[in-house]
């Protein structure tokens, strides 16, 4: 037997504290987690609401149960600015109140259009949405498309923002054109005829069926050389 057999059991548990902690302290140091900068948090909140779609309101910092003090709320929100850490997030500015999102989750346009939709400024946001839409790509908006996200719109409450467009001066080149199946579409006159939006949603619904192969473009130059399509 050897004298490591020999040595009692209790002996080997008996190791003195001091040396226990002296010990312990020639171990590499356990890496401790840092806590997040209130910035950081802030920053991660519009983010994550941005994945979902979502603006932030400033007003949401302020109330329960965040109830962020004005001042430094303020001094957050102006370093996150100020730090390149953060450049994605973006702020708009409504009627109503400043609004946050990421770019990376959100472009400008969803976010400008969520923004009339927070505040239900339903004229302002079919206006938004139409006028992009033929400064864009270019091409008419579908009505029906305003019932789906990020609007939902009911139907009651969009033809009462179009007729309400109508008549309001601000709205003036939203106009409306259909199909000859009856479907709806919106235009702005500051950036396509009267013409072409009517071309453009006679091959949306109906051409395109028949013609599948057709080219877009051919409905394009053709419809523009209508003499007939000028404003109705």
């Amino acid at each position: 037997m050897n004298h490591r057999d020999e040595l009692p059991l209790a002996k080997v548990s008996e190791v003195d504290e001091a040396k226990r902690q002296w010990l312990q302290g020639m171990r590499h140091p356990v890496d401790t987690v840092t806590e997040p900068e209130p910035a950081e948090i802030l920053a991660e909140f519009i983010r994550q609401h941005s994945v979902a779609g979502q603006l932030v309101a400033r007003a949401v910092f302020l109330s329960p149960p965040y109830s962020v003090a004005e001042e430094e709320l303020s001094v957050l929100l102006e370093s996150i600015k100020q730090n390149g850490d953060y450049a994605d997030i973006a702020c708009m500015t409504g009627s109503q109140d400043d609004y946050y999102y990421s770019t990376q989750a959100m472009s400008e346009n969803y976010a400008a259009m969520s923004l009339q939709v927070v505040e239900q400024d339903i004229c302002r946001a079919i206006a938004h949405a139409v006028r992009f839409e033929c400064q864009t790509y270019p091409r008419p908006y579908k009505v029906a498309m305003l019932m789906q996200a990020p609007y939902y719109f009911q139907e009651a409450q969009i033809e009462a923002a179009i007729a309400a467009m109508d008549v309001a001066p601000e709205y003036a080149d939203i106009r409306q054109v259909e199909s000859s199946t009856a479907v709806l579409y919106l235009f702005s006159e500051r950036f396509m005829t009267y013409g072409k939006a009517y071309g453009l949603c006679e091959w949306f619904e109906v051409e395109q069926f028949q013609n599948p192969l057709k080219f877009q473009g051919d409905v394009m130059d053709r419809v523009d050389s209508c003499s007939h399509c000028i404003r109705g």
